[in-house]
């Protein structure tokens, strides 16, 4: 049947499927969307530092011999006292939606952080733990003048099996600390 619709329509078809088949995942799973602007903090946390023109990337272990991260600034970074928000806005979108928890690997983390998919299929976003004493701060070439700040993430923690690194790109990196 496939092969004589329009390929067009087939592609079409193709990604319908797709979506459907998200769509299910997520309910089964109970995943939903969470938006940075409206993520409820927990009592007694406070934010100590945010950029909503910000770029957050996860650094795969392997990766290519030169990589680039485009600051395209449609991410937002917000650092709390107890951890580290990451979101992007969506195509059409105009929030933020969550994509990264960071936690310290001190302190008590949720236990979605333990496992593969860091919770992306359980809470929707991803939770990665971070060890405290790893702030780097630096830019990409040495004639490049967008500097980022870097975390190491946990080996131990099963979520960040295959990265090893967390970097967060902005323009306002002067009064950045990590949560305490």
């Amino acid at each position: 049947m496939l092969a004589a619709m329009n390929p067009a329509l087939a592609f079409v078809c193709c990604l319908a499927g797709i979506v459907l088949i998200a769509f299910i995942v997520s309910r089964i799973t109970g995943a939903r969307t969470h938006y940075l602007e409206t993520f409820a903090l927990e009592p007694g946390e406070l934010v100590l530092w945010e950029d909503l023109a910000a770029d957050a990337y996860p650094i795969p272990k392997r990766q290519a011999l030169i990589t680039t991260y485009r600051r395209s600034r449609r991410h937002a970074v917000r650092v709390t006292n107890l951890r580290i928000l990451s979101g992007c806005v969506s195509l059409f979108g105009s929030n933020h939606l969550l994509q990264h928890v960071l936690y310290p690997s001190d302190r008590a983390f949720p236990g979605e952080a333990d496992t593969l998919g860091g919770g992306l299929l359980t809470r929707g976003y991803e939770t990665f733990a971070f060890e405290h004493t790893s702030l780097e701060r630096g830019a990409r070439e040495p004639n490049d003048t967008h500097a980022y700040v870097e975390v190491t993430l946990s080996p131990s923690v099963a979520s960040s099996i295959n990265l090893i690194k967390f970097r967060i790109y902005s323009d306002r990196l002067e009064g950045f600390r990590l949560p305490e």
